[in-house]
């Protein structure tokens, strides 16, 4: 396929292909960007598809975009992507709001059994049977000018995107899922899901499982000195400092620059740069008050028995998401499942997980719910030696 695209480089041009996009019911969305030297997205080109046309955008050369954002802030119209967060992500930096409603085709290809991530050329051979290239995945977007293949591969990514769509709606509102579809999509419509709380961020950094509540201190606060500095200069996160290192000085009991300049992990220009922020913020979570230190929620812990009762629940998760035609860990992951074994044990409140919640439970949560209760049995079938799910022992 040669598709068919304009590539837009002027103000009057942008005017123009934006007199042929208002008022389409459906746009097709994808950007193109450079992540690896920044903390923001380095933005080198936005496609755009209706129906009829497909443009290519260019926001190094065109450098008021306010018309095609007011297109795409349309309510008007449904804005399908595929993988949305990091496109969504720039045109809340660029506009200040999120183009709604809209449609992630990576979310509505997993409820429909097709995979949790599967990417878009994969899904697009096996839906639409066409093979994209992939060569380009890994141009230099922010070189100019852009040659053929690049624009040819960024305009099928936005091309393709409609009769995906439309396959995938079609087939959502066959099995009555698109409700599931709304619940899914409810955290990248909400613009707090691209705000987080630096405070929070320490929970994701490699090794923190490891930690005890007064180390977690110490780690959260170095964790939200980094992420200021991060958005501050505009750098990654690691070239700030490395995960690992963090991890590791959240275990230290005595810290001096000194001790930064020994450290692997850490260069000179590092510490130079950054080493007296770093060290006024481990102090900080040194002298964090024990009532504030950060714990790990009870649920977290394993206690006796939670590994068989994990074994029963997955087989749960399993067969129902067989018979669903969707993928198990969609149902319900394997932190969930640890949760709830562990609940099991010690009772109290339930945990508030996302299986117990919308068309999750309804699906499966409530009768994982019912099996720990011993209100519902795994048998075999004689005939088959298929597992089944009985409402009570026989």
């Amino acid at each position: 396929m040669n598709p068919k695209y304009e590539l837009i480089e002027t103000e009057a041009a942008l005017l123009a292909a934006c007199d042929q996009l208002r008022g389409a019911p459906l746009l097709c969305v994808d950007t193109e960007f450079h992540r690896e030297k920044t903390y923001y997205p380095e933005f080198a080109l936005l496609q755009v598809a209706s129906r009829e046309h497909c443009f290519l955008i260019d926001p190094l050369e065109v450098k008021d975009l306010a018309p095609i954002w007011a297109i795409l802030l349309d309510p008007a119209s449904v804005k399908v992507f595929h993988a949305a967060r990091q496109d969504l992500e720039i045109v809340l930096k660029a506009t200040g709001q999120l183009p709604l409603p809209l449609f992630d085709t990576q979310v509505a290809a997993a409820l429909l059994g097709y995979g949790q991530q599967v990417g878009f050329g994969s899904l697009v051979q096996t839906v639409l049977k066409k093979q994209l290239a992939k060569q380009e995945s890994f141009s230099d977007w922010l070189s100019r000018p852009l040659n053929r293949k690049q624009l040819d591969y960024a305009a099928e990514d936005v091309i393709y995107l409609v009769p995906l769509y439309q396959f995938l709606r079609e087939r959502l509102q066959a099995r009555g899922r698109e409700s599931w579809l709304d619940e899914e999509q409810s955290e990248l419509c909400n613009p707090a899901t691209y705000m987080p709380d630096p405070n929070d961020l320490f929970w994701r950094v490699k090794g923190v499982n490891k930690l005890k509540p007064k180390q977690l201190a110490v780690l959260q606060a170095m964790t939200a000195w980094r992420e200021e500095e991060a958005q501050k200069r505009d750098l990654p996160r690691r070239r700030i400092i490395p995960d690992e290192v963090l991890a590791d000085l959240a275990k230290r009991s005595e810290l001096e620059l000194d001790d930064l300049n020994r450290m692997r992990g850490l260069t000179p220009g590092l510490v130079r740069k950054f080493g007296d922020g770093l060290l006024a913020a481990w102090t900080r979570g040194l002298d964090c008050p024990q009532e504030q230190w950060p714990r790990y929620h009870e649920r977290q812990h394993y206690t006796s028995g939670t590994d068989l009762r994990m074994e029963l629940l997955d087989a749960l998760v399993q067969l129902r998401a067989e018979q669903e035609k969707i993928a198990g860990n969609i149902l319900c992951n394997r932190s969930e499942m640890t949760e709830l074994a562990s609940w099991a044990h010690r009772k109290g409140e339930l945990p508030e997980l996302a299986c117990l919640t919308g068309w999750r439970r309804e699906l499966v949560g409530e009768d994982m719910l019912r099996l720990l209760r011993g209100e519902l049995a795994l048998r075999l079938d004689p005939k088959t030696a298929l597992p089944l799910i009985a409402d009570h022992f026989e």
